[in-house]
């Protein structure tokens, strides 16, 4: 099991890793992933919801960039509330850009369960929620 600073360095790297936001990042975000990462994301967005695995965590990051014009930039460095032996909480800012809406940030928080130096779980909710909800409104 990793110390708690040892998983609170692993988040710092992995949102490094985010660079730009760009499609090069995905890849290297999910490297960070355990072969089948399964993440939950709160709200009523069509964004939002369960993905199983890591396959479909690269499937959403890709359509989130697709969305917003090939990339999805972070605003200013994640802060980290707590950092434990196997949990990590973040709460993050993403810019979000699509062609004819006006721009959006949305404040993130994220929770990481952290399985031998890997994310295996992710929890993530919109704390302004109905906006992103608006952002991305579900096909009827």
């Amino acid at each position: 099991m990793a110390t708690a600073s040892e998983n609170y360095q692993l988040l710092v790297d992995y949102y490094e890793a985010h660079g730009d936001g760009g499609p090069e990042s995905v890849e290297r975000m999910a490297s960070f992933y355990t072969k089948d990462k399964p993440a939950y994301i709160a709200g009523n967005s069509s964004l939002s919801g369960n993905i199983k695995n890591t396959e479909e965590a690269v499937e959403y990051l890709l359509r989130l960039q697709e969305l917003n014009g090939g990339k999805v930039e972070l605003v200013g460095k994640p802060t980290i509330l707590l950092a434990g032996d196997t949990v990590v909480a973040v709460v993050i800012n993403q810019r979000h850009t699509q062609v004819g809406k006006p721009e959006l940030i949305v404040p993130r928080l994220c929770v990481y369960e952290i399985t031998d130096g890997k994310l295996s779980r992710a929890f993530m909710w919109q704390l302004e929620s109905k906006i992103f909800d608006e952002y991305y409104p579900r096909s009827e």
